[in-house]
């Protein structure tokens, strides 16, 4: 995405080196039981919920997790609160 962005004249390499180092800083981890649950749980939703596997993803982790989930896409959004999950504005 941000390689994207600088090709099409939107930011410089020097916004792309800054925004790295910035997403470099954020607190992330990783899931290390998303493998076990994608083939079974990520796919049923992604099925019953008519998403793509990757929101589907998404929504699989929230609702494991029992976290917020942030997004504007509508689909995803509405699939979050059918299955008890908090979307954040």
């Amino acid at each position: 995405m941000l390689l994207q962005a600088e090709r099409r004249g939107r930011i410089t390499g020097a916004d792309v080196a800054l925004r790295l180092e910035l997403i470099a800083a954020l607190p992330i981890t990783v899931d290390g039981e998303t493998t076990r649950h994608a083939w079974r749980d990520t796919l049923a939703l992604a099925r019953s919920e008519r998403l793509t596997s990757y929101d589907a993803a998404y929504l699989e982790l929230a609702v494991r997790e029992g976290t917020p989930l942030a997004t504007r896409d509508r689909e995803l959004a509405d699939a979050a609160k059918r299955r008890g999950v908090e979307v954040l504005p």
